[in-house]
């Protein structure tokens, strides 16, 4: 029997028995009462506070004893008003679920006594066991206020400004620049990428429970549609988590808590604008909930819109030509006028031969009119958007009822629909013009020419469009057993459809009738001869409207649906008590049934749009799993060196009817040597089972122009599924350190240090390193240079492809101007490590009537390796560009008095350096708010935020992008100073 073996037996072949229930922590509420506590003892204070607040508050008498505290009044959280009242004492209050607060020294034994009035306890992510408590396992948790104070608009926001999330991937601004090579985000998503280790290795949940898939794969979560005003807080777990939540958990997990107890009612005003520029963004939320014996409901209703950034706004967005930063020229040979251009096998691509002249209209052009040894160039750049427009609505709405003393029934809806509209690059095309064309002319004398096009100023860009609405729905019930076990059962449904697409496209087959070289087709409504030519010889837009429209009909559309539906039991307690304290455990299963759909259409060729099959996917993965958490020191027995050891052991099995059983184990440790220290370890493994779109993708192919030394060649990709895949698997190692003193409990300090090595990744090597993919050793078993001119196997190989019925814009490109074939298709092949330190810092502390915050966190990324193939060597993609920098770090400070507030945030991404070894800078930028939140008269429960993010409109550094950019849009934006108004009440 293997370690994995014997650790998955040991995890779930345990059996239920008693637990004594135990209190966590938990973010603070923001819902606020207007209180009026008199001085005197604190058990006083706290009874009122109770009954003020309509929260339960749990305390032993004896142990807020002799304490005194001043009158408090004035409209506050009751987790402000505990602060203030516990502050100079050895107490802490600790919400252990929902309205339920427990106040008990900061040493104090956590399980209460028996015969202690039972709470609904909470889960922390990372943990199955109800009041675990803070695990082996690193957890980042933001709640309602700290986004709030950093004026995020979104959740999307909140969670990509973590240090340890990347940017380069399931994400709007790194997908519209080209810095996302995944080829995944068609619908313009906001995912999350902790670690780098990609979109679709971190799990994303919903109070617990998976979403359904975004993007052409389904194969990450979209949070962009998620209401911020439903938001209770966010956790973030930083270790692989197979063996608690199954697949995709080997980045991380981000566990989205949204509120399901508010009374009264919140508005929610938003407005805020670049203050360079038209990309302005408005919000409006309303949030209504009640209480009523055993139960409660809410209902939170969220609008966003956001207006497009074009790329003409942005110096460092908007032009290719990139010598004014010391960079490159990297606007492209296709243009208006174009270039005559022919294939050299030497360079490996296109040379131009001759520039066709500039103001002329493509008429009477004489053979020494052309310009040999000149360039046209096109600005690629001009006219698209650096973020496209966006608008979403968003609705959640919960409720809960107690049907007795021992079960509990709840509910959730979640609905969003998001719409985007963009513009993104013009149409160009590669075309052939002979002797059949009226304006045709020669410089050479030859009977056909290739022209490299732009349609640029004659039909404009190519317009983007799309709508993504998402539904989750869930229902459960929570049943007290004898003893302190709890049973828990839920069924669960989320769906997301995307129809995205495109319009304003070349249609090469009508293309080709407009420019003559295939005859008049009757089943058009055009007619070249009594229409009029395409005209590829002028300067500007010298064709009629007539022939415009007609070559510029293409359009597409494809339609993508994904589903979850999920089932899950499962009970935990305690299984038997240990000297330390009991032995707690949980153990469940769950069954799911994934399902995927899709359908659509291309209208770039043919005289009439291609229907995509439509098809349907589907499997079914059940799973058993178990946890339990092993006190071997605490309260009762503890000793010089061992305050506390505590040991948990996880595993769970999942088979998939597609791809077989994978089992993941994980060990964990809790240490506290002394009163004030936490020491930490966790060792596991993890998976990501292949998407359905990864095993059964439909067959593609399509041409792109790729760079090849300082020319561009034009390049076959191939794409499709993959049925043999296996899932990806992935060895997680962390341990962390931290600092809590008894003296001062405000102050925390933390150090984790991570080590993930993921093998077997799913991927296509070619478009991960698409710009380098003609160029890097390590693709070539992916890579086929062809000579179609002079090699006839070469071009049987490229005309097959090019008459394959799946192959797009077949028409837009000859056959001999293919200069290479590649293989995009999705492999098992990539491997990666990443290892580093997180770090992070926070002391809250009071001067009078003045409150200070200080905080920190930081990512400290040591290794960041890839191999692309077994064959391949080990290269370090770290500080490389659309890669994870070495550090990223956020420092805040925040000053509080009265209903003034005022807080200013640092973030820094280290300096790095390009492929070819040119320095890019550090970027420091600065955020800050002033914040006004009267407790009291007219204006109780108001709160008004000014948030300015990059206050000094930081550029990012510059870099000598490929894709005409100049700066690493994975790492960096362009979207520069940004102010925002954001007025909330609550009522």
């Amino acid at each position: 029997m293997t370690l994995r073996q014997m650790l998955m037996a040991g995890a779930i072949g345990l059996a239920p028995g008693a637990f004594t229930l135990a209190a966590v922590p938990a973010a603070a509420q923001t819902a606020q009462a207007e209180l009026n506590l008199p001085a005197g003892s604190l058990d006083s204070a706290l009874r009122a506070l109770a009954a003020q607040s309509g929260e339960r508050l749990l305390f032993d008498p004896s142990a807020v004893e002799g304490f005194t505290v001043p009158a408090l009044r004035g409209r506050m959280s009751t987790d402000e008003a505990l602060r203030r009242l516990l502050t100079g004492s050895e107490l802490i209050a600790e919400r252990t679920g929902r309205n339920v607060l427990v106040v008990r020294r900061l040493r104090e034994n956590r399980e209460p006594s028996p015969g202690a009035t039972t709470v609904d306890e909470i889960v922390i992510t990372g943990s199955l066991i109800r009041g675990a408590g803070g695990g082996p396992s690193p957890v980042v948790t933001l709640d309602r206020d700290e986004i709030d104070r950093q004026g995020y608009a979104s959740i999307a926001q909140a969670l990509q400004a973590l240090p340890q999330n990347f940017g380069g991937t399931g994400n709007e601004g790194a997908l519209q620049t080209g810095a996302d090579t995944s080829a995944s985000n068609v619908s313009y998503a906001s995912g999350v990428n902790l670690r780098g280790l990609g979109s679709d290795a971190t799990l994303v949940l919903v109070n617990g429970r998976r979403m359904a898939g975004s993007g052409a794969r389904a194969d990450f979560a979209d949070i962009s549609t998620i209401p911020t005003s439903a938001v209770e807080r966010i956790e973030v777990l930083l270790d692989g988590a197979s063996a608690l939540y199954g697949s995709d958990a080997v980045g991380g997990v981000v566990n989205i808590i949204l509120r399901r107890d508010f009374e009264g009612g919140e508005t929610r005003m938003r407005a805020g604008s670049v203050t360079d520029g038209p990309s302005g963004e408005y919000g409006f939320a309303q949030s209504l909930g009640t209480r009523w014996d055993g139960g409660g409901g809410l209902i939170s209703y969220e609008y966003l819109d956001r207006e497009a950034l074009p790329a003409s706004e942005r110096d460092r967005a908007g032009d290719a030509d990139l010598r004014r930063f010391g960079g490159a020229d990297r606007r492209h040979i296709y243009s208006n006028p174009g270039n005559i251009v022919a294939y050299d096998p030497a360079a490996g691509g296109y040379v131009p031969l001759f520039a066709i002249p500039e103001n002329q209209n493509g008429s009477g052009l004489q053979p020494g009119d052309f310009l040999p040894g000149l360039v046209n160039l096109a600005n690629q750049r001009e006219g698209m958007n650096v973020l496209g427009r966006q608008t979403r609505h968003s609705i959640f709405a919960a409720g809960r009822q107690e049907l007795g003393e021992r079960l509990t029934l709840d509910g959730d809806l979640r609905w969003g629909r998001r719409n985007w509209e963009n513009a993104g690059a013009p149409p160009s095309a590669m075309i052939t013009v002979d002797d059949r064309n009226p304006h045709f002319v020669s410089p050479t004398g030859a009977a056909s020419h290739q022209i490299a096009y732009s349609f640029r100023d004659e039909i404009g860009h190519t317009r983007i469009f799309g709508e993504t609405e998402n539904l989750g729905v869930s229902a459960g019930g929570d049943l007290r057993l004898p003893g302190d076990w709890r049973a828990s059962v839920y069924a669960a449904y989320a769906r997301e459809i995307s129809e995205g697409g495109f319009t304003n496209q070349v249609n090469s087959t009508f293309l080709n009738e407009a420019l003559g070289r295939t005859p008049d087709n009757p089943e058009t409504p055009f007619s070249a001869p009594s229409d009029g030519y395409f005209n590829p010889f002028g300067d500007g837009a010298v064709n009629t409207p007539g022939v415009l429209a007609f070559i510029s009909s293409g359009r597409s559309l494809s339609i993508n649906e994904s589903e979850v539906t999920s089932f899950n039991l499962q009970g935990d307690g305690t299984l038997m008590r240990l000297p330390a304290g009991g032995v707690r455990l949980a153990i469940g299963a769950n069954i799911r049934r994934e399902e995927q759909h899709d359908g659509g259409y291309s209208f770039t060729s043919g005289n009439a749009p291609n229907a995509f099959t439509p098809r349907s996917f589907s499997r079914q993965v059940a799973a058993v799993f178990a946890e339990a958490r092993i006190p071997l020191f605490g309260e009762s027995n503890r000793r010089a060196g061992l305050e506390l050891l505590e040991l948990s052991v996880a595993g769970r099995i999942e088979d998939y009817e597609d791809i077989g059983s994978t089992a993941n184990p994980k060990l964990g440790v809790v240490w506290e040597p002394a009163a004030d220290w936490r020491v930490r370890a966790s060792w596991g493994t993890s998976f990501r089972a292949p998407a359905l779109v990864e095993l059964n993708d439909r067959p593609a192919n399509s041409p792109s122009l790729l760079p090849h030394g300082d020319l561009t060649t034009l390049t076959m990709l191939q794409y499709g599924g993959n049925p043999g895949l296996q899932p990806e698997e992935a060895e997680s190692w962390t341990a962390g350190l931290e600092y809590r003193p008894r003296s001062r409990p405000d102050l925390r300090l933390g150090a984790s240090w991570f080590s993930t090595a993921f093998d077997q990744r799913i991927g296509r090597p070619v478009l991960d390193n698409i710009l380098g993919a003609l160029s890097d050793p390590a693709l070539a078993p992916f890579i086929r240079f062809i000579s179609p001119g002079s090699d006839p196997a070469d071009r049987a190989l490229i005309q097959a492809l090019l008459d394959d019925p799946a192959t797009q814009l077949a028409g837009a490109f000859p056959a001999d101007a293919y200069g290479a074939v590649a293989d995009a298709r999705y492999v098992n092949t990539n491997s990666l490590v990443v290892e580093g330190i997180d770090l992070s810092g926070s002391w809250s502390f009071s001067r009078g009537d003045d409150r200070f915050t200080l905080g920190s966190s930081a990512s400290w990324l040591l290794r960041y390796e890839t191999q692309a193939t077994p064959a391949a060597p080990v290269v370090s993609r770290l500080d490389t560009p659309n890669n994870p920098l070495d550090l990223r770090l956020r420092a805040s400070a925040d000053w509080s008095r009265g209903p003034l507030g005022i807080g200013l945030t640092l973030i820094h991404a280290d300096s790095y350096a390009d492929l070819d070894g040119r320095p890019i800078g550090a970027w420091t930028t600065a955020d800050a708010q002033l914040r006004w939140a009267p407790r009291a008269g007219w204006a109780g429960g108001t709160n008004v935020a000014l948030t300015v993010r990059n206050l000094f409109d930081t550029d990012p550094p510059f870099y000598n992008a490929p894709q005409g950019i100049a700066y690493d849009a994975a790492n960096a934006d362009v979207l520069g100073r940004f102010v925002a108004l954001q007025v909330s009440r609550q009522w």
